[in-house]
């Protein structure tokens, strides 16, 4: 070999390059330095080897067809392939050059090749080419429409995924300008758009309309500027968003918004809104006519007396903490001056779940409670001396009795009755006897101790409940000495004014008093003034101008009403009781429905007035079965009725008592009753009395509430007679108010059950409430009821309480005689 071939060998063999030779059997017959590093062999274990030798058989047989290739053709061949080596962790890829060498008879006899390590340029290449088709995928999943504009607004490229969007087709619009477009007045926004790119290098928010062949649309623009290479001219990228439904939810929501502030600020109920400072954000115009704006100012800077905003921020501090506030106070930082009573809720405002403000309303209730004072007042006090009329003395007394128990303290109740008041009235006038018994409320009031209580029941007869008297053996003694201090305050002279000119007489009174301890053995009310009633006139009969404790010799009506306890018990297993049915009737006179009264037909008494069991019954428990009784009976009769068309509209009330209401299962055993009897709910009413309300209201609503959605409806009883508060009967679900019948008795006569009846009538017709008056028993009562708005009636008048046969036989003869049906019987409903 030459020295020029052994340069050129030794140059070969050092070259950074892998080079081969194979001979036509595929044997390495050369490799250079290079290539035996890149396979990580050396030259003595590559020589003489074939491809299948070194490499995996697919790269094998691929580099085994290239070489076939160029020996047959006699042409060179450029391809890539990559290869596994010891040198590398992964396969390298290469390019492959072979070229034919031929031999001294021009044939060739082996092939040359050389392999070009392209790794990282094929890497390059390939994440090139994954960042075009990611970038493609993202342009096709774009919905928008997008442009490629200059600054003249000329169209260079674009992105259309919707052609229904364009005024033109897309393939029109390479070389155009957005004027030769679009309408003047989008191409303007879109102008204003690009400019502001210019300027700033992004524009967003710009809005336009195009009329399209299915309707207006809207779009956004969002421009940004292109980075541009030298003097290059600028390019501007423009996203356009379809944002139609958006524009269209908008106005939806302005027009909602709209009206959602004309609904507040034309609601008569104070609204406003707080945010987490405590700032006004919201207000109606009630707001600002009973406190002036308060819109940007927290409580602190609103201008209200010291105690009210101290006040409100406490019950802001609970609404904020997530919880309901609901309140009724009294306001003196109104613009007019004149304090007036409001009822607020206070409510956190939530977003995501979390708190962002809170939210108030404030009617103002000043009115109402007005009217709810004076049903009050009129309801349970006297209204000449001012004194506890009855009812409220019946409530204080059983307070009492329940007090002297759980403390094991004696008590008295003494009832004071004015020796010969009739003579004065007849002498001198009502107005003179009158005055008389204001005086001697006045002195009663001074007679007593701190913590007594006083009350009228009526006439000339007065009551002083006595507490915490001590024990058993010193309590008669005090109750002694403080009736009779009372009565030797009322044997002092009286100056009454008498006669038209107003002249003033002195008169004399006495008064007899009787006396009946409590606390030693459980005693109802009721008993007690029977007791303390019998032993007052003992006291009469002693002479008067006395006092008399009660004689237990008189203890053989408590034997008689044990008696009756047994009798009672009995008498509802052998099916002693039965039901009576009292006619109800509208203002046409036309029967609606009954309402349901127990009778006991008594083996040896004949018939029982519940007057007379219905308080031994409650006493003693047995209300509730007897209860379930009536109400099973009552609805098995509706079940009855619905089967006759000229009885299938009455509805029946029934009066449940508040023990038997109060049963955890009461409401799943109305409803098992109306399953079994077939009754028609909607025709079932209940009557409940107030003092159902008086234990766990909300509990008593939830009852009622689950009833109604069985369709039976509520009736209270007895209506303005107990003492709950008004403030409940708006969150009842009621249907109906019955007015008391002891306010109907003498409506005619006595102004104070005139005025409120006609309250209670306009209060129910207020609250949308059907109004009916029990006890009606002459034509001007009824008269009187009509007339101020009652328009359902039950008494005396049209009808007493009567058996089921008597009274199916009473509808069909008001069926056949439509005219009205007067009646000459009096007395009152024994219910």
């Amino acid at each position: 070999m030459s020295d020029e071939n052994q340069q050129l060998r030794a140059a070969i063999d050092h070259l950074q390059t892998p080079i081969y030779i194979k001979n036509l059997d595929g044997r390495y017959i050369y490799v250079n330095d290079m290539a035996c590093s890149t396979l990580a062999l050396s030259r003595s274990e590559v020589l003489g080897k074939r491809d299948h030798d070194l490499f995996p058989t697919d790269i094998a047989d691929r580099l085994c067809d290239i070489d076939r290739l160029v020996a047959t053709s006699g042409q060179a061949n450029t391809s890539e392939a990559y290869i596994h080596s010891r040198m590398f962790e992964e396969a390298h890829c290469f390019l492959s050059i072979k070229q034919p060498l031929l031999g001294d008879d021009g044939q060739v006899n082996a092939v040359a090749g050389i392999a070009v390590d392209i790794d990282e340029r094929k890497r390059k290449e390939n994440e090139l080419e994954a960042l075009k088709n990611r970038f493609a995928a993202t342009l096709q999943a774009i919905p928008d429409l997008m442009f490629e504009l200059d600054l003249d607004g000329r169209y260079h490229a674009h992105h259309v995924p919707r052609e229904d969007w364009m005024v033109v087709r897309p393939s029109k619009l390479l070389g155009r300008t957005i004027r030769e477009v679009l309408p003047a007045p989008a191409a303007d926004v879109c102008y204003q758009a690009l400019q502001e790119a210019f300027e700033h290098g992004f524009s967003i928010g710009h809005q336009y309309r195009l009329d399209l062949e299915r309707g207006p649309e809207w779009f956004e623009l969002s421009v940004a500027q292109k980075a541009s290479i030298g003097h290059e001219a600028p390019r501007f990228i423009a996203l356009s968003r379809h944002i139609t439904r958006r524009k269209v939810a908008e106005q939806a929501l302005q027009e909602s918004e709209s009206l959602l502030r004309a609904i507040v600020d034309n609601t008569p109920v104070a609204y406003w809104a707080r945010d987490l400072d405590g700032r006004c954000i919201m207000e109606n115009a009630v707001v600002v006519k009973f406190v002036g704006s308060q819109l940007g100012k927290t409580l602190e800077e609103s201008g209200w007396h010291q105690e009210e905003v101290k006040i409100w921020q406490e019950q802001s501090r609970r609404a904020y903490a997530g919880e309901v506030v609901e309140v009724e106070y009294e306001s003196h930082s109104l613009l007019h001056g004149t304090p007036r009573v409001f009822h607020v809720v206070l409510s956190p405002i939530r977003t995501g779940g979390d708190i962002v403000g809170i939210v108030g309303f404030s009617q103002d209730i000043t009115e109402r409670k007005r009217h709810e004072e004076r049903i009050h007042q009129l309801a349970f006090f006297d209204p000449l001396t001012l004194l506890p009329n009855r009812r409220l003395m019946f409530d204080r007394l059983e307070h009492a009795l329940a007090t002297s128990t759980r403390h094991h303290r004696m008590g008295a109740l003494l009832m004071i009755d004015l020796d010969h008041f009739k003579e004065l009235n007849d002498t001198h006038g009502h107005t003179t006897g009158d005055g008389l018994l204001v005086e001697v409320a006045a002195r009663l009031g001074r007679s007593i101790r701190q913590g007594d209580s006083t009350a009228r029941l009526g006439g000339d007869e007065f009551v002083v409940i006595l507490e915490d008297l001590g024990g058993t053996l010193t309590s008669p003694v005090q109750a002694a000495a403080i009736a009779t201090k009372i009565r030797d305050a009322l044997n002092q002279p009286f100056h009454l004014a008498a006669g038209p000119q107003g002249e003033v007489i002195t008169y004399h009174c006495s008064a007899s008093i009787g006396v009946a301890m409590f606390g030693d053995v459980v005693t109802s009310a009721t008993e007690l003034l029977r007791r303390v009633d019998t032993a007052m006139y003992q006291a009469k009969a002693a002479g008067r101008n006395t006092l008399c404790f009660f004689d237990p010799a008189m203890q053989a009506a408590a034997n008689a009403r044990s008696a009756m306890n047994a009798d009672l018990h009995e008498a509802l297993g052998l099916g002693q009781f039965e039901l009576h049915y009292q006619v109800q009737m509208n203002e046409q006179r036309q029967p609606i429905g009954a309402e349901t009264l127990l009778r006991w037909r008594h083996p040896h008494q004949g018939m029982v007035s519940p007057a007379s069991f219905i308080a031994l019954a409650e006493d003693t428990g047995l209300i509730v079965p007897l209860g379930n009784w009536v109400l099973e009976t009552a609805c098995r009769q509706l079940a009855t009725w619905s089967k006759h068309p000229e009885l299938a509209q009455l509805s029946l009330a029934v009066n449940v008592s508040a023990r038997q209401f109060r049963q955890l299962s009461f409401t799943d055993q109305v409803q098992q009753l109306l399953v079994s009897t077939g009754a028609p709910a909607s025709k079932l009413k209940l009557e409940l009395t107030e003092s159902t309300l008086i234990e766990d209201a909300d509990a008593v609503v939830q009852r009622m509430e689950e009833l109604q959605a069985l369709g039976i409806r509520f009736s209270l009883d007895d209506f303005g007679t107990g003492y709950s508060s008004l403030a409940y009967l708006k969150r009842l679900p009621l249907t109906q108010l019955k007015i008391d019948q002891s306010f109907v008795r003498d409506l005619l006569t006595d102004h104070n059950d005139a005025a409120i009846v006609k309250t209670i009538i306009a209060l129910g017709n207020s609250l949308g409430l059907d109004v009916i008056a029990e006890g009606v028993e002459t034509e001007a009562q009824l008269a009187f009821l009509a007339e101020h708005g009652c328009r359902q009636y039950q008494g005396y008048l049209f009808g007493k309480p009567v058996p089921v046969a008597a009274f199916e036989a009473l509808l069909m003869t008001l069926n056949t005689h439509r005219s009205p049906a007067k009646s000459c019987l009096h007395g009152h409903d024994a219910e």
